[in-house]
């Protein structure tokens, strides 16, 4: 698909709503296009706005135009917020075409009339390239003269502004640049990539004081919220002891309903009406806690942060990377995000970490921690026969912000996918066989102590014996170290910055072999230390027996996001490690005196 143009032309007022016409005319050059453009989707917040389709059409290559007629333009509600009457104003308008095929021409014209700015007296926008080939893409901007417009851009050129009529516009044209691919675990193309921001907010403090006079109100403390507080924290003095029973209850309590606050506005229902409902959007989780947590006399405010993998915050002040809010408790210096209801309160999703973010309650910045405690604890054994048959068992101790996330996830497996897990895993590694998961108490909720589970059974072709063979030397059946190392190999070289995982693992495996077996050969150990890295294989063999001890701690001290030039540093490591991990050891088991030869 090639992008012919597209032209966006606001005209805003002094309050801070608008209008904008966007027109938009793409050219298919592919089949695979049309799957995604024969249907163009808007979405918006009917309470807020408005979108009127003025003119859509398909262009033949003949130059013979199809209108898209009245019938072909759908209004539909979100499905993520259908049954949930609070949030219904959120719909999208779906414009069909007609007769579409390889190297037509799609055309649509639209406005968008925002009624009331999202906050009053301000105006912002972000606009960043399509990755398709675009011939044009231009923005202009028709303000009131005494409105002052601030930019941040890169890839794009700015023309004179003009005046008229006590009013400027604005104009930036996008210089047509070829746009690399995403690279595996890249940050978000914001922080690195280019874009066009411009905004009158003097500064992210106003973001947030404006964000906190439209949505205090809704954390109000009513009878019901103030009783059911006293109620969870009954017994506990401790304010951080208070905070937890607080948030645990509400994650576990209040179901998620996604809204966000850039489409879905930025004030909150009220927390009463959370608490009677029991489902809420960020934004009314983090009501609630302010109301639950102010009736036993805990302090808290909303924090606005970007939930995802942008890190960056442009020097001009917008909304637009601020797609989730959370709850800062400045007494105890602790955030809270209620919404993620697979981690105990004390822990952050990884998305919320390393990041920037507005105070609301004070207009001030803050900054959510870069690492939090996380352990994996694996024990592999495996017992070989004189045949090739195997019986195994794994265990996996999950400790830190692993408990709470991997004991969800074991709940939410149903009886048939649990029935056939162990035996899935081998079929994907070439081993037929079956076993069971030991699931544990999953129901515990006396977090804070590790979650534990067991996968054990039998694998019937383990190892083709009699005879010689190699044996991958592994110290994990499931969820290992592995997988984290490997997943470092999914780019050699790269140009954008990217994530930095952070692991601590810890794995020993122990291989029992028959009785006239002989191990002929063993991996050698391995020892790397470096800023990135510090792992250690060991291979140890006593009688009849190989034990492996692997370890790994991963990340960059300070931050989640690497370099290109991280990169480069890490790869001997990285190679040393997988080359590690792709390693054999050698048994040997002979044959047994007038045994036939084995059919496996």
């Amino acid at each position: 698909m090639s992008v012919l143009k597209n032209l966006q032309h606001f005209v805003v007022q002094r309050d801070g709503s608008y209008m904008v016409t966007e027109e938009t005319l793409v050219q298919l050059n592919e089949q695979r296009a049309i799957a995604g453009e024969a249907q163009r989707q808007f979405h918006f917040n009917r309470t807020l706005e408005d979108v009127e389709i003025d003119e859509a059409y398909t262009e033949k290559p003949d130059g013979r135009r199809i209108a898209v007629l009245p019938g072909q333009i759908k209004l539909q509600q979100e499905p993520a917020y259908a049954g949930a009457p609070m949030f219904q104003d959120m719909q999208i308008k779906t414009l069909i075409y007609a007769e579409v095929e390889v190297g037509d021409k799609l055309y649509s014209k639209i406005r968008r009339k925002r009624s009331s700015a999202q906050f009053s007296g301000q105006f912002y926008d972000r606009t960043t390239p399509y990755f398709n080939p675009t011939k044009q893409q231009t923005l202009i901007y028709d303000l009131p003269a005494d409105m002052q417009l601030k930019v941040d851009e890169r890839g794009y050129l700015a023309s004179p502004p003009e005046q008229h009529e006590n009013r400027t516009v604005y104009r930036w044209d996008y210089l047509p640049a070829d746009n690399a691919r995403i690279e595996a675990d890249a940050v978000a193309y914001s922080d690195y990539g280019q874009y066009l921001i411009v905004s009158t907010f003097d500064s992210y403090g106003t973001i947030g004081l404006s964000y906190d006079r439209a949505a205090k109100a809704a954390a109000k403390a009513t009878p019901h919220i103030e009783a059911k507080a006293r109620e969870l924290v009954q017994g506990s003095s401790d304010p951080r002891d208070k905070a937890h029973a607080i948030g645990n209850w509400v994650r576990k309590n209040i179901r998620y309903v996604a809204v966000y606050i850039g489409n879905g506005g930025i004030e909150p229902h009220s927390a009463e009406s959370i608490l009677e409902n029991r489902y809420g959007d960020c934004k009314d989780h983090v009501a609630l806690m302010e109301a639950m947590l102010g009736a036993v006399g805990i302090d808290s405010t909303p924090a606005l942060i970007n939930y995802g993998s942008a890190y960056k915050l442009s020097p001009v002040a917008h909304m637009e990377p601020f797609n989730h809010v959370i709850t800062y408790i400045p007494g105890l210096d602790l955030y809270i995000d209620s919404t993620a209801n697979n981690l105990a309160v004390g822990y952050l999703p990884f998305w919320d970490l390393d990041k920037q973010v507005i105070l609301t309650r004070t207009g001030t910045m803050g900054h959510t921690p870069v690492s939090q405690s996380g352990k994996v604890k694996n024990v592999y054994t495996v017992q070989i026969a004189a045949d090739g048959s195997a019986q195994f068992r794994f265990t996996r101790d999950n400790l830190g912000v692993w408990e709470e996330e991997i004991r969800t996830e074991i709940q939410n497996w149903n009886k048939n996918d649990q029935s056939r897990f162990v035996e899935n895993l081998l079929k994907a590694n070439g081993i037929k066989g079956s076993g069971t998961v030991d699931a544990g108490d999953p129901d515990n909720t006396n977090t804070g102590k590790g979650y534990q589970y067991s996968l054990h059974g039998k694998g019937e072709n383990w190892a083709y014996l009699p005879g010689t063979v190699g044996l991958v030397a592994a110290s994990s059946l499931y969820a290992g170290l592995w997988n984290q190392v490997f997943r470092m190999t999914n780019e050699t070289t790269r140009t954008q910055p990217f994530i930095c995982y952070e692991n601590d693992f810890e794995e020993q495996a122990s291989y029992q072999f028959p009785q006239n077996a002989r191990l002929l050969a063993v991996p050698p150990d391995v020892d790397i230390a470096s800023p990135y890295f510090q792992y250690h294989a060991r291979f140890k063999q006593t009688e009849g027996k190989l034990v492996i001890e692997r370890s790994l701690k991963s990340g960059k001290a300070g931050t989640k996001v690497c370099t290109p030039e991280d990169q480069l540093a890490m790869q001997a490591d990285i190679k040393k490690m997988v080359r590690d991990l792709r390693s054999q050891f050698i048994l040997q088991v002979p044959d047994l005196p007038g045994a036939s030869a084995s059919a496996n």
